[in-house]
């Protein structure tokens, strides 16, 4: 019993041992002996496995791929584990195939409706799209271990197919386009004194719905010739692409060569996008100005009056610009010999490329050395300064009236001393004068006068050889005086005579009908008193009756006051009154008396009744052109008349030649209105307009002497214009 006891022993300790084998026969040898007798044995075991965990699908992610491409099944997008079962027999049993494309195994088409979990993690398992415009596809499969009904799928136990998704992005096609493409034209001056351009996304702009804007590129195929591009975040040059993103941060300047004196560069470039899609080429083309002087020396007389100074703008010109202008002294002193106008920043607005900015040069009377003060443009805005940035202007002593510049004092259609239009007879042509000393002699007009004073009249019966043997009779103190010297300037005669007194004086070398001059001297020997001698023709109705109140003693004006004889003064005797002309009245005048007209209107524009005007000659055009000019370039509009009176500036102001008013009928046919909506008060003796004119595209043209005619809106011939404003 003992032994049968140890032997039952040895087979329970082997059968715990097997059982921990995987499923394999097990055997154990044993003896048997009984004290007398020894038996050999063997005792077998046989164990059969039971498969009882299902198989669990632990991925089932899905495939995303590109139209047209190839991806593979690989473990992290599709896994099935069993514990008590090998890959190789883990199985997905396709119940549905893709409709839109292939699965593959081992690189070939998939024959049967299976593939293992080993094909997978050995990635022989792939799926191709056939590349149509399907967005989605997909397979169903069912899972097993060749065992076990069903598997678990999130947990529960699954016996219906299951899904396998498949995402088809469609192929980016097409490029990104242009939706901005402007000229960037806003000059910067840097910090380190550069002028740049920034290049940003108000000016230049691509979009594409299926690429973000860091994924649009700019990529250079010419850089700018004049130029170069630079980040300005990093501080690298750009040479061959820049991004959407970088003009929405602004990042992206063009720096002018301050150089070359080009006015306008440019950048071809092409977009695309990472896939590849490329837009047609594209030029984006930079424009600034450039703004100097005309001229950099000027040589004038003391005796100049006013000097204007010509800025020019060279280049694109549709923008404003503004540059400052400093004057350093050298040996002549603002306020002694020179003054300047308060302003020293100068506007160009749109469209405008010249300005004149005006220096008064102060006439003394004394012998001095020549005098030399500088003028400087700085601190441009929206422009670049050019090579022009100082002009020397020297101040001649006239040395007893000989004054001869050695070479121009920018002689310009501003200037009315320009060569040609004075003419100083010469020396010894006149006759011995009184005792004493007065100097007459003319200052000259502003710049926007010229037209007004050379006209085409002429004076018959005058030789330049016997000016200056004319005599002039006085009334009163029966004294004869010749003039000192004479001045012949186209219509008018200018008479230089020295005297203490006030005189009156008349032509005594022709017959009393003949043509007649008063001339009133005033007895201030430093003073220069103007005077001239205009056409009997020229000669209009008194204005003073108007303008001066009723008194005892009328002043006696030797002239009316006209645009020629603007800034023009009078001495009345009799009341001990000085007077000057301001264009239309004469005004009494005084040391504190101000020149409203000057400080109300911007420089070259004149006042009258209110008003600012300015003649525009450089751009004819149409009156629709040029009611849109006044408009939008001068904030104003075409000029109203108010009065005769009003005309009559107005044509000396248009220089006797036709011009553009704001009278018009296109509103309302036949019936006649201003362009400002001002009352149509003055017509120049028209009730309508012409029989000959069209209603409602009747617009009124100044021509003939100041007659008005009427003229088509649109289609007319380009005229000069004035253009008006409040002031």
């Amino acid at each position: 019993m003992e032994s049968l006891a140890l032997t039952q022993a040895c087979i329970w300790m082997v059968t715990q041992e097997s059982m921990l084998k995987a499923a394999l026969p097990l055997f154990t040898r044993f003896i048997i002996s009984n004290g007398l007798r020894t038996e050999h044995g063997v005792f077998e075991i046989t164990l059969e496995t039971v498969d009882r965990a299902l198989p669990v699908v632990t991925r089932n992610k899905g495939l995303r791929l590109a139209q047209g491409a190839v991806g593979l099944l690989s473990p992290d997008l599709l896994q099935l584990t069993d514990p008590d079962t090998p890959a190789e027999n883990l199985t997905f049993l396709l119940v549905q195939l893709p409709q839109h494309g292939q699965l593959y195994l081992w690189g070939t088409g998939l024959l049967q409706h299976n593939f293992t979990q080993q094909d997978v993690d050995s990635k022989n398992v792939a799926y191709r799209h056939s590349g149509g415009d399907s967005q989605t596809d997909c397979f169903t499969f069912m899972a097993t271990d060749g065992t076990n009904q069903g598997f678990i799928v999130n947990g529960r136990v699954w016996e219906e197919p299951v899904l396998f998704t498949i995402q088809v992005d469609q192929l980016d096609k097409t490029a990104p386009r242009i939706t901005l493409l402007h000229s960037p034209s806003q000059v910067g001056l840097l910090k380190n004194g550069c002028y740049g351009i920034y290049i940003t996304s108000r000016v230049l702009k691509a979009s594409d719905p299926d690429t973000e804007d860091d994924q649009i590129i700019f990529k250079i195929l010419q850089g700018p010739k004049h130029g170069h591009l630079e980040n300005t975040t990093t501080g690298e040059f750009i040479h061959e692409k820049f991004s959407q993103k970088d003009l929405n941060s602004k990042t992206i300047l063009y720096i002018i060569n301050p150089s070359l004196e080009v006015n306008s560069d440019t950048v071809e470039f092409q977009i695309m996008d990472p896939t590849g899609n490329s837009a047609t080429p594209q030029i984006l083309e930079l424009k600034w100005s450039h703004i100097e002087w005309s001229q950099t020396e000027y040589e004038v007389c003391e005796n100049v009056g006013l000097l204007p100074l010509e800025i020019i703008r060279r280049g694109y010109s549709m923008d404003s610009a503004f540059v400052g202008i400093k004057v350093n002294q050298v040996s002549a002193a603002v306020g002694k010999d020179f003054t300047v106008i308060p302003s020293k920043l100068i506007q160009f607005d749109p469209g405008m490329s010249t300005k004149m900015w005006n220096i008064a040069i102060t006439y003394d009377g004394l012998e001095e050395d020549d005098e030399v003060f500088e003028v400087i443009l700085n601190s441009p805005v929206n422009a670049v300064l050019g090579t022009k940035t100082k002009a020397a202007v020297k101040i001649l002593d006239s040395k007893g009236g000989q004054c001869h510049p050695s070479y121009s004092s920018n002689q310009s259609k501003h200037s009315t001393w320009e060569k040609g239009i004075w003419h100083l007879l010469p020396p010894g042509s006149s006759s011995s004068t009184t005792s004493g000393s007065f100097h007459l002699e003319r200052r000259p007009l502003p710049s926007s006068m010229q037209l007004a004073v050379i006209r085409g009249d002429t004076l018959r019966g005058f030789d330049s050889t016997d000016l200056s043997q004319r005599k002039l009779r006085t009334r009163g103190n029966g004294k004869t005086v010749r003039p000192s010297s004479v001045y012949r300037n186209g219509t008018d005669i200018i008479y230089n005579y020295h005297g203490i007194v006030s005189l009156k004086l008349e032509d005594d070398s022709f017959p009393t009908h003949k043509r007649k001059a008063k001339v009133s001297i005033i007895s201030q020997p430093q003073k220069t008193i103007k005077v001239a001698e205009l056409p009997q023709a020229d000669k209009v109705e008194s204005t003073t009756d108007s303008h001066f109140p009723r008194q005892d003693q009328l002043p006696s004006f030797p002239k009316n006051c006209t645009l020629e004889l603007k800034g023009l003064f009078h001495f009345e005797e009799g009341i001990q009154k000085l007077y000057q002309c301001n264009g239309i009245a004469w005004k009494a005048w005084s040391p504190q008396t101000k020149d409203v007209e000057d400080k109300s209107c911007p420089a070259g524009w004149h006042q009258h009744s209110g008003y600012c005007h300015i003649l525009i000659t450089e751009q004819k055009g149409t009156w629709n052109a040029a009611a849109q000019a006044c408009r939008e370039q001068y904030l104003g509009n075409l000029v109203t008349v108010f009065s005769r009176q009003h005309m009559r500036w107005l044509w000396d102001i248009g220089g006797r030649k036709s011009f553009w008013i704001g009278l018009n009928d296109q509103v309302h046919a036949g019936h006649w209105e201003w362009i400002g909506g001002e009352p149509v008060a003055f017509t120049n003796g028209r009730r309508g307009p012409s029989p000959r004119s069209k209603l409602g595209k009747s617009c009124v043209l100044v021509q003939r002497q100041g007659k008005w005619q009427t003229k088509d809106c649109r289609r007319a011939k380009p005229h000069n214009y004035v253009c008006s404003r409040k002031l």
